[in-house]
């Protein structure tokens, strides 16, 4: 009987322990269950409705887009908001900030070659923003990785009307330079 009343108390004690175990574990997930955790709700929470549709362009970056096209037609092929990581692929070391800008900035429009798919020349639209200091500096970044890759990066103001024969102009004048520095 006494055997029994041990075995009794051992399992009374091995239960409570499994139990204050069980308790801790649910209080206190390790990291693994946590992340699982959170990507099983994410994953519930995309549903319909979840997302707004954004707009590619902004009425004024749309006006100037089909300026451009009216201004260069089939000859070359016009990107919007290309990502720079798309346009160059870094061969050497290239500084922190430098490599901040190639990672994650665009350009507003990117001119390629419609057969190769080969890039052209880069377009920027400058609004009032890029007056500060901080948008200056970022803009010599990005002119500074265009130069380093040997593409023009043209720039239009967004408060310039934009006349299309200007811009076939200033397109057709970056091409000319262009050919004339491979000779």
């Amino acid at each position: 009987m006494e055997q029994l009343g041990g075995v009794l108390i051992a399992t009374a004690c091995g239960l409570g322990l499994a139990l204050a175990l069980a308790a801790w574990w649910l209080l206190n997930p390790p990291a693994w269950r946590k992340t699982l955790t959170r990507a099983t709700k994410r994953q519930e929470s995309l549903q319909e409705g979840s997302l707004q549709i954004r707009r590619m362009l902004s009425d004024a970056e749309a006006a100037f887009y089909w300026a451009l096209k009216r201004a260069v037609g089939d000859r070359w092929v016009i990107l919007p908001r290309v990502p720079l990581h798309r346009v160059f692929r870094r061969i050497k070391h290239l500084p922190r900030e430098m490599y901040t800008m190639l990672e994650n900035g665009e350009v507003d429009f990117l001119l390629v070659h419609p057969r190769s798919w080969e890039p052209f020349c880069g377009i920027e639209l400058d609004d009032s923003t890029h007056h500060s200091p901080t948008r200056r500096e970022r803009d010599r970044r990005k002119e500074a990785l265009f130069r380093a890759a040997g593409i023009p990066l043209l720039r239009w103001s967004m408060g310039e009307r934009w006349d299309v024969e200007e811009i076939a102009a200033r397109v057709s004048a970056t091409l000319n330079a262009a050919r004339k520095a491979e000779e």
